[in-house]
């Protein structure tokens, strides 16, 4: 029989019509959500003894930006200014002598582009990122007086100078920003943790519009951004209003942080069924000009990616108070300026005294993604409009790569684990290579005879030469379609459809159909149709739930350990359960993790699971849950939700089953036990499937941390350039397909 893959892609493959997971889980009793408080209870806490409201407050008028997805303001006429070319121009009267030297930045792909752009417009656009750049460092110059002193020469970052002779606040003043007569909390501030405090404090009082908090993982980000708002009122009775923007999975952290070292603050959590409640009130009062009943509000980054009326109208709101700080947590969540998310945010965030950024991994793929956040930070100085920056952020140009290093220094506060916290305990990275049983690699080989033969009979046809490559020939989503599969093959052969067979699909669509498995309105041919789509495991999944007794029906438990990574997690865990160890496992995929489950059910271990399907409520308890009950042995998470922001410090050992193209997605997973708190040395398992394309997939991962070092951290150099676009995929599939 000849085995048939379909070319899904991950979105697809993610978002599947049928869920085993939802379909086949517990359906536990909910019960109905308490009412929320009502929105007097969040009071507006001023330090000042009668709230002035000026004849601003009222003011509905926003900047409206081109391309925004919002039609927020129709009433308000809209000015735009007149584009005069240059979006940078230098002061004739300001003095020269701060200036570091200036080298105008170019882009390597301009000689190749000569013929088709103009060389008066090939400058102008080097002049955006160099006149940026100037611009820049011209403030940078002012800062490092007033941050390193006499110390100019000998340092590159704040982050180095510990013994700055920038104290605005000492841990005194925090006691007494932090204090409580209701609790006998203890505000401590580590050390470094006060340098940050201090760094965030001058950047306001020098008028700086935004900052960067880019300290690594785990190294309290939050408490120092916190404590930061608390003294922005204690010292400069600025009690507000905040906006908080975070991933959904932390915003009960947040809100539990501020309570504690905040408590002089009113903060309102503005997310699921409560939004709509408090929806009315808000809107009558950000109409009349009132300010708002809180000192800080919490919301998540959905509120700015979703286009309902509920959340246009929840942005109209957001848009018409001034908002002292404007903070996003996670913010690499901003490195694409063309979403969605980044303008209406932006729509928000623009007007605001500051916004601050909190970010472990400031710099995640390429340089042009940073400037994306560094545009969003102070966008009247970095904006660039409609230019390619892919083309003039080149990574390959290093005199660009220290320079923007030496300029940024003083906007991005970046601070590694291994500089600042000597006592936290060591970090241990393992790679386990794993080889495939005969089931496996049969699966993986025959996937590439059949995508081979598909590719090379279209080279064929194409009247270009591509003897050595399939890029430009197939088109980039088939591409990425082969590359999923592979992938899937090399984590579990059961993500593909192998073991069932078209007839055994058809015999098992005629049991299912007259249960109204998929709606009593569906055919059969439809019902045939829907599971020729499904791998050996939904189908698994299906029959199981049904019932269904069938000669070649439900799978037994060897068939889950046809995976070599299940075959090394089968061998790995027991042992570490012994010796006291508690584990992390992070899959990429959802489907993934179901299978996880069968596994860890089959090996006899206890766990827990957490993805981004996991309600919101529902997260901080299972977190809490896993750190405080030591029986539980493992916990399962999606990468991407278990990645943002939560605190599992129970657990000592990280296993990353399939690793991220985004090397900072898995660093993200690793630091949910490696962090504050931790006592135990923390091991990272990373499992890698031999002589597939997860080896390609570990290779690239690596050189973007070259990357990300070469830019942000000191003593590195760049000597690789790490390329995750389809053309990457390309190069490695036509190795494959055409070696």
């Amino acid at each position: 029989m000849k085995r048939v893959f379909q070319e899904i892609s991950d979105d697809e493959w993610e978002n599947h019509s049928f869920k085993p997971s939802r379909v086949l889980g517990n359906n536990k009793s909910q019960n109905p959500s308490p009412p929320p408080p009502p929105i007097e209870s969040f009071s507006f806490r001023s330090s000042s003894s009668k709230l002035q409201v000026s004849s601003e407050s009222s003011d509905d008028c926003v900047e409206i930006r081109e391309n925004l997805e919002d039609d927020d303001v129709e009433e308000v006429e809209q000015v735009r200014p007149v584009n005069r070319g240059r979006r940078f121009v230098i002061d004739d009267e300001e003095s020269d002598e701060e200036l570091p030297e200036v080298v105008e930045v170019k882009s390597s792909g301009d000689e190749e582009d000569e013929d088709e752009i103009g060389e008066e417009e090939v400058e102008e656009e080097d002049d955006v990122v160099g006149k940026a750049l100037q611009k820049c460092a011209k403030i940078s110059a002012e800062l490092r007086r007033d941050l390193y002193g006499s110390s100019v020469t000998a340092c590159d970052r704040y982050a180095e100078v510990e013994t700055s002779s920038v104290r605005i606040v000492t841990q005194d003043d925090i006691d007494a920003a932090c204090k409580s007569e209701d609790s006998d909390f203890q505000p401590i501030l580590k050390p470094y943790q006060l340098v940050g405090v201090n760094f965030l404090l001058l950047l306001h009082r020098k008028g700086i519009g935004g900052a960067i908090l880019a300290d690594e993982m785990g190294l309290g980000k939050t408490i120092q951004a916190i404590t930061y708002l608390t003294l922005l009122k204690h010292l400069n009775d600025d009690p507000g209003p905040h906006l908080i923007v975070c991933p959904a999975s932390v915003l009960e952290n947040w809100e539990r942080e501020l309570k504690k070292w905040c408590p002089s603050f009113s903060v309102l959590q503005y997310h699921g069924a409560v939004r709509s409640a408090y929806a009315k009130e808000l809107n009558s009062l950000s109409k009349a000009g009132l300010p708002p009943p809180f000192n800080v509000l919490l919301v998540c980054y959905s509120l700015f990616e979703r286009h309902s009326a509920q959340q246009k109208d929840d942005r109209k709101i957001l848009k018409r108070w001034q908002w002292s700080c404007v903070l996003m947590d996670e913010a690499h969540a901003l490195k694409d300026k063309n979403s969605y998310r980044w303008k209406n945010l932006m729509g928000v965030a623009r007007h605001a005294n500051q916004r601050l950024m909190l970010t472990g991994t400031p710099l995640q793929n390429d340089l042009h993604e940073l400037w994306s956040l560094l545009e969003f930070m102070l966008p009247d100085l970095f904006a660039t409009e409609d230019i390619d920056l892919k083309k003039l952020l080149n990574a390959e140009d290093r005199d660009l790569i220290g320079r923007m290093k030496s300029i940024l220094g003083p906007f991005i506060l970046r601070r590694l684990k291994s500089d600042v916290m000597q006592q936290l305990v060591p970090k241990i990275q393992k790679v386990e290579y794993v080889e495939m049983g005969k089931q496996q690699e049969d699966a993986y080989k025959e996937a590439i005879e059949e995508y081979r033969e598909a590719s090379q009979a279209r080279l064929a046809k194409s009247s270009v030469n591509h003897t050595h490559s399939i890029f430009g020939v197939l088109p980039r989503r088939q591409i990425s379609n082969y590359f999923v599969q592979f992938r899937k093959i090399a984590n579990h052969p059961l993500l593909v459809r192998r073991i069932y067979s078209d007839e055994d699909v058809v015999r098992f669509a005629r049991k299912l159909h007259p249960m109204g498995a998929f709606g009593f309105e569906c055919t059969v041919d439809k019902v045939i149709a829907e599971l020729k789509s499904y791998n050996d495991f939904s189908i698994h999944r299906l029959l199981l739930y049904h019932d269904i007794n069938d000669s070649k029906g439900v799978l037994q438990h060897k068939h889950v350990m046809r995976s070599a990574k299940c075959q090394a997690l089968a061998e790995l865990l027991p042992s570490l359960k012994q010796a006291g160890h508690r584990v992390l496992i992070f899959s990429q995929w959802t489907s993934m993790l179901d299978i996880l489950e069968w596994t860890l059910d089959v090996i006899g271990v206890s766990y827990r699971r957490l993805d981004g399907s996991t309600q919101v409520t529902e997260r901080q308890t299972i977190v809490d849950t896993f750190n405080n009950d030591n029986s539980i042995f493992a916990c399962l998470l999606s990468t991407r939700a278990g990645g943002q922001g939560l605190n599992l410090t129970g657990a000592d050992t990280v296993v990353i089953h399939d690793m991220d193209f985004n090397p900072q997605i898995d660093r993200q997973a690793e630091d949910r036990c490696h962090r504050i708190g931790q006592t135990k040395p923390v091991t990272i398992y990373r499992l890698v499937t031999k002589g597939t394309v997860d080896e390609n997939v570990y290779e690239i991962a690596k050189r973007k941390l070259v990357l990300d070092a070469a830019v942000l951290e000191s003593g590195l150099e760049m000597d690789e350039e790490g390329d995750t676009s389809e053309k990457t995929m390309g190069e490695i599939l036509s190795a494959l397909l055409l070696g």
